[in-house]
């Protein structure tokens, strides 16, 4: 049983397949890394496209993971990695979770973490996104607010988010990839040009919103 488990390079891999907010974004850096086989190998893009159909829902989203109902977080972050592994706009499935998106009011009502993922891609400013300070590491360690602080996990997601944010880095041919730009056009009800992006900032789905900002973060947020 081990033996066929094991991977060709001598380890075994650990099954992490619950979520549908990580391995998008796994695909959002293959692209704007310069999609490499290295990183995606054409038979494991193939079985990313299998597995993210099989898990779209009757409405035409995907939950945050695989036993979640359908959320804004999900199903946009899985909708751009299908598009960047190459499924076409119109393909079926696809306009079924368009419709979805635009019921629940476009792009601009996702969850942050798809936020960020769309604004390395290009697909949204980054004035549309709640800021990530990675002055926040300069703090004197005994700050009760130093992200050494963090759990584990959100500390490893900060530090990298951080730097990205403070740089404000996208994708360098995100003005003249056909696939980028035309995720501007699917994504949102209005006009790419015409959105608000610092007004849009704050915005999630009722559906999302499973643990509203409070009053001082939002404060905060607008330093």
């Amino acid at each position: 049983f081990y033996r066929k488990l094991q991977v060709d390079d001598g380890h075994w891999a650990g099954d992490y397949g619950g979520p549908h907010f990580l391995s998008p974004g796994l695909v959002v850096c293959w692209y704007v890394t310069g999609r490499r086989d290295s990183v995606l190998d054409a038979n494991q893009r193939n079985a990313m496209k299998r597995y993210y159909e099989n898990h779209q829902q009757s409405d035409g989203g995907w939950g945050t993971h695989i036993e979640s109902p359908s959320t804004m977080f999900g199903t946009t972050l899985t909708y751009v990695a299908l598009r960047l592994l190459g499924e076409p706009a119109e393909a079926p499935r696809l306009r079924k979770a368009r419709t979805f998106i635009h019921y629940h009011g476009g792009a601009t009502y996702t969850a942050s973490w798809a936020k960020f993922a769309l604004c390395l891609l290009g697909a949204m400013d980054w004035e549309g996104h709640e800021s990530v300070p990675p002055e926040m590491w300069l703090l004197p360690r005994w700050c009760p607010f130093h992200p050494c602080r963090m759990w584990c996990h959100a500390r490893m997601v900060y530090l990298p988010m951080g730097y990205l944010w403070g740089s404000r880095w996208v994708y360098a041919e995100a003005e003249v990839d056909e696939t980028v730009l035309s995720l501007r056009r699917e994504l949102y009800p209005d006009p790419y040009a015409t959105i608000d992006w610092r007004a849009s900032r704050s915005l999630v789905a009722p559906i999302d919103d499973y643990s509203p900002v409070g009053v001082p973060m939002r404060a905060a947020q607008l330093l």
